[in-house]
């Protein structure tokens, strides 16, 4: 093997592991980020971020601290802090308050301690697993919520606390799993009622219940 080509690999490979290590580490942590769409932004989205982010169309970076602004922003780790957008997406835990058009949060459910705290504000709210309010028009969880959805439509796996329509009875509320609280809605539906009540028009509750089907008020046994 000649020279020129031992040092072409040589080269090959320093690039290669550059770029492994700049993919796997966050390349700089940051007070300030202006972002118009990713990644067209300073710093770049594999970023840590204390302070204040300005996304004009779209921002992203890795965990976020502090006050979070744009049309559409992304935090791919933790968020802890207010952000107020079009869209406000965070990929792991929330701990504060989003008020947007849609706020989304996939911070898993398995772990307890990985459960999202805080407000979620808007018309449709989304998190897999939340200690706090949804309050918009649609609210959603594919886990446990414990607190309050308030809304037209509420949506858990399982509830520790209330559900309740808009205007307190315009709503349709749905715990596939169980509740524990309350439901208030138009129509309200439980996999079954561990303690509490449900206050509507139709209430069901598929097992356990006083009554599977029974208007105005239903209950566990």
């Amino acid at each position: 093997m000649n020279m020129r080509l031992k040092t072409a690999i040589c080269i090959a490979a320093a690039a290669v592991a550059g770029v492994s290590s700049a993919n796997d580490y966050p390349t700089i942590h940051a007070p300030v980020m202006l972002s118009l769409v990713n990644p067209v932004q300073w710093p770049s989205s594999k970023s840590d971020i204390s302070g204040f982010r300005l996304s004009l169309l779209y921002g992203e970076c890795a965990d976020f601290t502090g006050l979070d602004i744009g049309l559409a922003g992304r935090a791919s780790g933790d968020f802890r802090g207010l952000s107020i957008g079009g869209a406000n997406i965070v990929s792991r835990r929330l701990v504060g308050l989003q008020v947007g058009l849609v706020n989304w949060n996939t911070n898993g459910y398995e772990s307890p301690g990985r459960r999202s705290v805080g407000v979620q504000y808007g018309l449709l709210n989304y998190a897999d697993s939340l200690l706090g309010l949804q309050d918009g028009w649609i609210n959603a969880s594919s886990g446990n919520v414990s607190g309050l959805q308030y809304g037209f439509l509420n949506c858990a796996a399982d509830v520790h606390g209330v559900q309740c329509g808009a205007l307190l009875v315009l709503g349709v509320n749905v715990a596939v799993g169980s509740v524990s609280g309350c439901q208030i809605g138009i129509v309200n539906y439980a996999g079954r009622i561990e303690s509490g009540v449900q206050v509507g028009l139709l209430n069901i509750i598929a097992r356990g219940g006083a009554f599977p089907v029974l208007p105005i008020l239903n209950g566990s046994l």
